[in-house]
Order: C-alpha cells, then structure tokens, then sequence
C-alpha cells in the first residue's frame, strides 16, 4: 500500500512540476516581431521574431509566445546584422585634437558617432592608411572610457611607428637593428590586441618603405593572426618604366605581400584614379581572382563615390611629403620651385578645378572652393596657389575629382569586395569633408542596388556584415545568429537613402528604423536615442 501511495504523489509531483516547467514563457529584453531578416549568410531572406536578451541573440523562430520588456515590430522592415565599416579614421579625430579630445564627453554626436549609427554601422575599424593611433591600449582605453558609440577594431598605423622612429629623414632601406625595431614594436601592439596592421603607401612615411620591409612585417603581424591592409602605392593609370599601370603593379605587391608573408591581404577602397589610362575593373579583379585561385587571401573594399577626399600633398611624388603636408626643406624659394613644377605636371591630368579645399584652418575662405576658384580670387597662377597651400605648417584637405565611376561599378559586385567609407565620426557635420561620411551605406543600397539593381540586396548586406567579420576576425557579429552579439539594424527600404552632397556633406541619412549596439537601442523609431552600446574589441578575446 505504501508502494502504491509513494507511486501516486511521485507521478502528482511529476506532472505538477512538468505543468509548472512547460507553463513558463521566454522572456526576453527585447522581442524584434515579424521583421524580414537578411541573416548576413547567403541564405534567402525569411520572416521570423529575434528575441534579445541583455547583449545577445538567444532565439530566432516563431517566438510569439513570449515575453518581453519590449516589442519592435518590424513588419514591412528588414532587419540586418550592424554594418561593419572596415575602412574608418575616427581615430584620428581623437588623436590629432590633443587635449580636447575630452571634449567628446560632453559632444553628443562626437561621443556617439552619430553619423554612423544612422547608416546602421555597429562596428568600426580604425587605424587605417598607417595612420592613427601608434598605442593599441590608449585608444581602446578612450573607446571604453568615453562609452563610444559604436564597437572598435583597431590596426596597428604602420606609418605612425615608423614616423615615430625616423621622423621626417625617412629611410628606404633598413638597417638590421632598425627593421627589429620596428618588428618589435608591433609585436608588441599584436598581443596588445591589434586585428592586423595597416599602411598608405602614397603617404609619409609609408611611402619610403620596400616590398622586402612590409613583408618581413607582415609575417610579425601573421604570428598572431592578423592581417595586412593596404591603402596601395598607385591607385591611377599612370604607365611605369616597365609598361604597367601603377594600380596593377601596386595590387601585384599586396598580392607578393600576401604570399610571401602567407598572411591574408586586404586592399582598402580600391578604386582607379586619374590618369584613368584605360585601364578596366577587369583587369584589377583578374590579378586578385587569380591570386585567390592561388590561395592568397585577398579581399578590398570601396565607397560608392567618384571623388576622393585627403592630405592636399598626397598626389606629390614621396620625396616631398611629410605625413602633414610638405618637408621643410621645399619650403624654400628653390624648394617651392621643385613644388611647383611637380603640381603643374599633375594638373595635365587632375586640373585645379577638379581639387576642392574643405579645411584649411590658416584660411577659412578657402574653404569649398577650388584651386582654380581660388586662382581667380587671387589673381594668381593655380600651380603657385597650390603651392602656397601646400606649404602650410598644416597642409589643407581637399576633395579630388577623380575616380572612375566606371571602374567602381565593375569592382562593386564581387564577393571579395566589402562596403567601407573612410570617413570619421562628426561632431559638427557642417564640418563633414565629403558625403561618405554620412551616406555610405544607405547610398549603395539605395543608388547601386534598389534603383541600378548592379548587385542584389543579400549581396551587398553581406559585404557590410558577415563577409568583413571573416575576413577581419571579428567574433559574434556580422550574422543574426543565435548566441552572436545583438548588433541589428531594423531598416524601412522605402526610405532608406543618403542625402549627404559635396556641397551639403553633413545631412544624416534616414530609413533606419531602430539600431542595437550589443542590445542596447541606439536609434528608436528612427530618431537618434542617445544610447550608446559601443566596445573596444581585441583580436582574440572575449569582447
């Protein structure tokens, strides 16, 4: 009889609790309803509840069951994974204020970086062109101290070590102990969490370096799993000695840099400027196929403009240049000569009309203006202008008239070419210097794929999301998945558009919905939240 009682309250308490267990719901802190996920993998896009919690994705499905603390509903939306902007300077903002980069504390939108989150970019990559922070741990110590915005990567400024060793007398071939210098300390900035290493070769200091150097780096970056990012030594058309386009022979380099080192490559904003030479996108994605064929793992990225923004020296031959502006000894009376007889040779094919100067802080009624215009105001010859501008202890920055629109339309729809706008976070987008800084990602979308249909939707997500987090190592993002970081964009692609012009740079984009940053909403109902969800990440480590 005792069997029987013990048998019976044994069963009672087993359907009471499995009542009790089968009865409670999932709660979650947010609950993204009905939405149409484009997952960030090549799987066709399918409707489904994303429930969050804290950072994390923990379900996907038909969750319409669940609790939550809150419901986006996202019926008629999309929803992505964050954008990743492998290519950004926001570092360099920072840096180059000084003392007032503290300032960002109190500055929204500099704090928030909101001219990214409102294109839906979670994650930024920092450090590029060689240039930025040398100190891996200083910059990400700031990131996390003033709760940046968005998430970021760093790559160790290839050129900002080596200006720091030699200064303005660089030399082009290494001593042994100068080469271990150098290997030293970005070693050191590798186990400092570094994802890779960056350089700009048309710039000062990088420019002064061999094939031979950046390999022998590159296999010091490779040991510990980063990669190799290249602003390469010629974007134009220009024939060398040997009868090749530069942009090709400098895509070959990255190509030898990458299979020397046996260390992935990656080609930032690969694009064809002027002297254009009749060079195609083909012949730019043939090298690099061929190469990928030969297991070299070679990727780019681009921005979707034809004019270019940077240093006003940079289309100088290297042996002017300085990393902001001009060496001291061309500021000569001789030296301004030399200046000049260079510039007049670059304007044959990139005339004074087609370079606008958008910051020259020494004169700031310069400011949207061109070298001719200026030329005119002036009553002076446009080279002389140029060189006077040039010579600024501070050189100004300018836009360039010359990318092939072409050329970017043939690189744009390949697998191995990704979405970025280097650009930098505005606190002040009056200030903006070029409409990528605004407009990147919702301008591809919009222009290159729902109005020119030159690439699918699926594609030219994953080359904002999931493609760059391979290739740059980025762990739990770039997918919606189960256990990833809640990095999500909810976008209306009715009114997702870039209104950000070259005379207008500042204007935000619209048609983001909502944007979580590691779960934490950034952008609500389409308005800016003040919320911000931004880490430092590290290569390798919990993040």
């Amino acid at each position: 009889m005792k069997r029987i009682i013990v048998g019976v309250v044994s069963i009672g308490l087993l359907i009471f609790f499995g009542c009790s267990v089968s009865s409670q719901k999932t709660s979650f802190d947010i609950l993204i309803k009905r939405g149409t996920v484009y997952d960030g993998s090549a799987r066709e896009p399918y409707v489904a509840d994303i429930g969050i919690i804290a950072d994390k994705i923990t379900a996907i499905g038909d969750l319409s069951d669940a609790e939550t603390k809150k419901i986006i509903d996202a019926r008629g939306l999309i929803v992505t994974p964050g954008f990743i902007d492998v290519h950004n300077h926001s570092d360099l903002v920072f840096l180059f204020s000084g003392n007032k980069r503290y300032l960002s504390l109190i500055i929204p939108a500099w704090k928030g970086n909101y001219n990214y989150l409102t294109q839906g970019v979670t994650t930024i990559v920092t450090g590029l062109c060689g240039g930025g922070y040398a100190d891996v741990n200083d910059w990400l110590g700031l990131v996390g101290f003033i709760k940046f915005g968005t998430n970021v990567c760093h790559l160790i400024p290839y050129g900002m070590i080596r200006g720091k060793l030699f200064g303005q007398d660089q030399p082009r071939t290494l001593t042994g102990d100068q080469l271990d210098a150098l290997k030293k300390s970005v070693e050191k900035e590798m186990r400092n969490g570094a994802f890779g290493i960056s350089v700009g070769l048309e710039y000062a200091p990088d420019c002064f370096t061999t094939t031979d150097e950046l390999v022998e780096i590159a296999k010091v970056v490779n040991k510990y799993g980063g990669i190799y990012d290249a602003h390469i030594r010629d974007n134009t058309g220009t024939i060398h000695e040997n009868g090749q386009p530069g942009v090709l022979l400098a895509i070959e380099e990255t190509i030898e840099i990458g299979r020397r080192a046996k260390i992935p490559v990656h080609i930032s904003h690969i694009q064809l400027n002027l002297p254009w030479d009749d060079v195609k996108a083909e012949e730019m994605c043939d090298l690099i196929e061929k190469a990928r064929l030969e297991e070299v793992d070679i990727t780019a990225d681009q921005h979707p403009y034809d004019v270019g923004f940077g240093i006003l020296s940079y289309r100088l031959p290297s042996e002017f240049k300085t990393a902001v502006g001009v060496k001291d000894k061309y500021k000569t009376p001789e030296g301004r000569t030399l200046i000049k007889g260079a510039i007049e040779k670059v304007f044959i094919f990139l005339g004074p009309e087609k370079i606008m100067i958008t910051s020259c802080p020494a004169n700031e009624k310069y400011e949207n203006m061109t070298i001719k215009d200026i030329a005119a105001m002036e009553k002076k010859d446009p080279a002389d202008v140029y060189v006077d501008l040039v010579c600024m202890d501070s050189a100004p920055y300018a836009l360039f008239s010359e990318i092939s629109d072409k050329a970017n339309r043939g690189n744009m729809p390949h697998s191995y070419v990704f979405t970025a706008s280097d650009g930098y976070t505005v606190f002040e987008p009056s200030k903006s210097p070029h409409p990528r800084f605004f407009g990147c990602f919702p301008r591809k979308i919009r222009k290159y794929v729902l109005e020119e249909r030159l690439m699918n939707l699926n594609d030219a997500i994953r080359s904002m999301t999931s493609l760059p987090a391979e290739k740059f190592k980025i762990k739990g993002r770039g997918r919606i998945a189960e256990g990833n970081y809640a990095d999500i964009a909810v976008i209306d692609l009715n009114k997702f558009t870039d209104h950000a012009t070259y005379t207008d740079r500042g204007r935000y984009s619209e048609g983001l919905s909502y944007l979580l940053v590691n779960g934490v909403l950034s952008i609500e109902n389409g308005k800016i939240t003040g919320k911000r969800g931004g880490r430092p990440l590290r290569l390798d480590r919990i993040q």
